[in-house]
């Protein structure tokens, strides 16, 4: 999968998931790092990534906008950076694959993770 990691997440997590198997990238490689968050939703969008991110913001601009993607992977985790969160991770982009290549927001949590499919109703 092709995953853009939010600029509010270590710039660690772009090495972890391609050792995993992923296409991964730090949103400060390809934008600016002020850059709103509609700039960042935008281009994960049209490039076809989806967003690895503990803002919740990104989850509100589905709603809003009733959109089909892109993909969110919403870290509600206390310590949301590897390697502690690197199994919950990588189980949710395991587990949830074909949902996340659909369009869905997964809320990765201790417990568990809860998934919703897009777009939000």
């Amino acid at each position: 999968m092709k995953i853009l990691v939010d600029m509010n997440l270590s710039p660690r997590w772009p090495q972890v998931l391609r050792e995993a198997g992923h296409e991964a990238i730090w949103w400060k490689e390809v934008g600016a790092v002020n850059a709103p968050d509609q700039t960042l939703f935008a281009w994960a969008k049209e490039h076809g990534y989806i967003v690895l991110t503990a803002d919740l913001d990104f989850a509100h601009l589905l709603a809003l906008t009733g959109e089909n993607g892109p993909s969110v992977l919403l870290l509600r985790l206390a310590y949301p950076e590897p390697p502690e969160a690197t199994p919950w991770v990588l189980a949710a982009l395991t587990t949830h694959e074909e949902a996340l290549e659909k369009g869905a927001i997964a809320v990765i949590g201790p417990e568990r993770t809860r998934l919703r499919l897009l777009p939000l109703r």
